[in-house]
């Protein structure tokens, strides 16, 4: 870059700028850190009194009373609007010649915002010293007017615009060192880069071109202005479910589509719960609340996001990024001798915003089923009446056996008879009267008839009936 020799500042400071780098390259990595809220000045009608200005993000050391006391002069360039230069980034530098960055203190509303302010010009005076009196001097402690506000950079193409305004508002890295403003180091990386775009071709930094090439060579650079360029986005829609609420335990997936690449993008959920990068999202890494996306051009990329939670209620997940601008930046210079700063402006840009929300319901509360055990009654057997036969009730009649009369004859023996009961005895023919003739009990004569009226006929149960009918009939004739 060619800059006019008026321009030029003297070798010895030079070869101070020339050190500090040297001194970068050494750094050890420090992760990112946000923008600190300065010192805040209350809302005024009028001129704001004199102040102790507040530190910078990541100062490491206590700068003199001198450098942050806004009074005299210096109170009159804050009040005007202008940023007032208070110290360098470091402690090395004398009271007249800082090491860049350095942190200014201006009115932003009502506010004393202090900003660390980048060097754009390798090779001029910062132009940001103050005398024991507290008065704002160059490196010859020649005093200087006040650090106005600019356009810009007028050696500085709009390409080399957009690289410097990202490198001002996103982490890169120099060497595995982490840019940003959180500590001495991470300062003096970032300061680096911006030089290695705004001083690329300067003879000075001939000796630090290949450390340029290596971190921010033709291809990243491109890459950037790409994302400069681009008509940034940011969307954050629920994916599951689409609609209608969780069950509490369930997963909500929720999906935001952007653009805006190695850029941090600061995602959360509300009441306590935690988000994570779910599906596959290679390209995308969440440390703590800041979510970046790797990528390149217009097109989005859509990074799912997890949701859990235990407890019912409305979930929100919410996203929001300053976007990337060239108008982010503030520039400002004390004079054509002196380095033209450029600061990223952390109160005027307006913050992108989108949500989302899920609602849980309660889970149902499960009461215990009480399982009455079932009383078993145990089965009254009624013995089986035995089933008795009928039997026929047949009356009892005595059986009373039937004795045949036989006459006995004196003298003649008595045959022994069988006992056997004849199926059908034939009739006999009457005996006769062997005997003298019986004389009747009453006197007359007797006649013993022993025909058919004292057969006994035994057939089956013709005994049973015969009884029934009577005994042997005797049958008495009187003579």
């Amino acid at each position: 870059m060619t800059v006019s020799g008026s321009r030029r500042r003297p070798l010895v400071l030079r070869l101070s700028l020339t050190a500090a780098i040297a001194v970068t390259v050494a750094g050890s990595s420090v992760a990112f850190a946000s923008p600190a809220v300065s010192a805040p000045m209350p809302v005024r009608t009028a001129a704001a009194p004199a102040f102790t200005a507040g530190l910078c993000e990541g100062t490491e050391y206590t700068p003199s009373e001198q450098m942050l006391d806004i009074s005299g002069i210096r109170l009159d360039h804050f009040n005007d609007g202008n940023i007032v230069p208070m110290y360098g980034t470091t402690d090395r530098g004398t009271s007249a010649a800082v090491d860049a960055p350095v942190c200014g203190v201006r009115d932003v509303d009502g506010i004393a915002k202090s900003e660390w302010m980048y060097c754009t010009d390798f090779d001029l005076d910062p132009c940001a010293g103050v005398d024991e009196n507290g008065l704002p001097v160059d490196k010859h402690n020649d005093e200087m007017g006040a650090t106005v506000p600019s356009s810009g950079n007028p050696d500085l193409s709009a390409d080399d615009l957009a690289v410097i305004s990202w490198l001002l508002q996103n982490p890169a890295k120099l060497d595995g060192v982490v840019s940003g403003n959180g500590s001495e180091d991470a300062r003096s990386a970032r300061q680096t880069l911006v030089w290695c775009v705004s001083d690329y071709d300067n003879p000075l930094m001939a000796d630090f071109k290949s450390l340029c090439d290596r971190n921010i060579g033709d291809d990243e650079r491109a890459r950037i202005v790409e994302i400069m360029n681009v008509t940034q986005t940011l969307d954050l829609v629920r994916k599951t479910p689409a609609t209608g609420t969780l069950k509490a335990g369930e997963t909500a997936v929720f999906t935001l589509n952007t653009n805006m690449y190695r850029k941090p993008i600061n995602v959360q959920s509300s009441a306590g719960t935690e988000l994570t990068v779910c599906g596959d999202n290679a390209k995308a890494t969440l440390s703590a609340n800041q979510l970046t996306v790797d990528g390149r051009g217009d097109a989005p990329t859509a990074v799912d996001l997890c949701l859990t939670t235990a407890d019912s209620g409305d979930y929100s997940v919410t996203a929001s990024v300053i976007p990337d601008s060239v108008e982010n930046l503030h520039w400002n210079t004390a004079g054509a001798q002196c380095q033209i700063f450029a600061s990223f402006d952390t109160v005027r840009p307006a913050l992108m915003n989108a949500s989302a929300s899920v609602g849980y319901a309660a889970s149902p509360t499960t009461t215990p089923a009480t399982t009455t055990p079932a009383t078993t009654t145990p089965a009254t057997t009624t013995p089986a009446t035995p089933v008795v036969p009928i039997v026929p009730i047949v009356p009892i009649v005595p059986i009373v056996p039937i004795v045949p009369v036989v006459p006995v004859v004196p003298g003649a023996p008595v045959p022994s008879q069988p006992v056997a009961t004849p199926a059908a005895p034939a009739p006999s023919a009457p005996k006769q009267a062997t005997g003298p003739r019986p004389v009747a009990i009453d006197g007359g004569a007797a006649e013993q008839n022993s025909g058919r009226n004292v057969a006994v006929a035994v057939t089956g149960l013709g005994l049973v009936g015969m009884a029934a009918a009577g005994a042997v009939a005797l049958r008495r004739k009187r003579s």
